[in-house]
């Protein structure tokens, strides 16, 4: 979704793109990332975020890496003296508060370890984030991020790429989203946008793509676009994404993100309900066509509490209201 995903960071990915969405994470998450990089770079990620307790806290851990793989290197002369690779490591602790029901506010720190043949740099630095949730269809959010210390490579040292973003994403409809954030970066002092959509033709299927102007330095327009999909099934996702990047090549994102917990277990539970109800609707056989578990699921479902049911604004089903 052009990486326009500040306003949408309320999982396992928090920690890197706004730590405040931690403190809207209602269930343990894991999440995974493979990207298969220009030539044999390839970079990594892997996190976590874990609720503390009911009071809209967690904590949120990731560790990336960008490696390059062998590179061949030569002498003055053009003479092959060998190999040498190179990396950028990046591990992060994260920490989310809700303030009311609808202000997150977070902080993360990350300590920054580089390699370049047999040298190395370290750097230490953080984010500010907070994410605002004024209604149902609406997130506001902005970040400060890479805030810390210079990269020194023996006597050479260079600053961070800081930025501030500001961003929004609004729902106007249940199987669409919208988001888009602006930026600026300094020491660079550029000012870039972002803009994503998807679009859910059905509950498991999510079709996304974004445009982003940051990748665009002496690139053609198209290196700014990207085009992705999402799989959910059971409160899990897999995701993948295609990003090109002109005359140098084009990218892919492998990603997954897995719930675990009794938040994540309602979640699939609805998500089945959902289902198991339409077969029932649709099926002559009603639930003798169903296997036990789905029966014993309708039956759960089923049993709404009169005063419930007679509510007025309060759904039969909870399925019925399920996002």
């Amino acid at each position: 979704m052009g990486s326009a995903y500040t306003a949408l960071a309320d999982n396992a990915y928090a920690s890197v793109w706004n730590p405040a969405g931690l403190a809207f994470v209602d269930s343990v998450q894991i999440a995974g990332q493979h990207l298969s990089y220009l030539e044999s770079i390839n970079d990594e990620y892997v996190g976590s975020a874990i609720p503390l307790g009911h009071g809209g806290r967690a904590l949120g851990v990731s560790a990336q890496y960008l490696g390059t793989g062998d590179i061949t290197q030569a002498d003055i002369n053009g003479f092959h003296t060998g190999t040498f690779s190179a990396h950028y490591g990046v591990y992060s602790l994260a920490y989310g508060q809700k303030l009311g029901d609808k202000l997150g506010i977070g902080a993360t720190g990350k300590w920054i370890n580089a390699k370049l043949s047999d040298t190395s740099a370290d750097a230490f630095a953080g984010d500010l984030g907070l994410l605002y949730k004024p209604q149902d269809h609406w997130r506001i959010a902005a970040t400060l991020t890479n805030l810390g210390n210079k990269l020194t490579f023996i006597d050479q040292p260079d600053s961070l790429p800081s930025a501030f973003h500001v961003a929004a994403a609004y729902q106007p409809a249940r199987q669409l989203l919208v988001t888009g954030e602006a930026l600026h970066s300094w020491p660079s002092d550029r000012f870039d946008g972002r803009f994503g959509l998807e679009w859910r033709p059905m509950e498991l299927l999510a079709l996304r793509t974004g445009y982003r102007t940051d990748t665009m330095t002496e690139l053609s327009a198209l290196a700014g676009f990207s085009v992705g999909m999402g799989l959910q099934l059971w409160g899990q996702e897999f995701a993948y994404a295609w990003v090109p990047y002109g005359d140098l090549g084009t990218t892919q994102y492998f990603s997954l993100l897995m719930r675990f917990g009794p938040e994540a277990a309602t979640r699939r539970n609805l998500i089945q309900y959902q289902d198991i109800r339409k077969s029932k609707t649709a099926g002559a056989g009603g639930t003798a066509a169903l296997d036990p578990d789905a029966v014993q699921l309708m039956e759960l479902f089923d049993e709404t509490p009169a005063h419930v049911a007679s509510s007025p604004g309060v759904p039969a089903h909870p399925a019925d209201n399920t996002q």
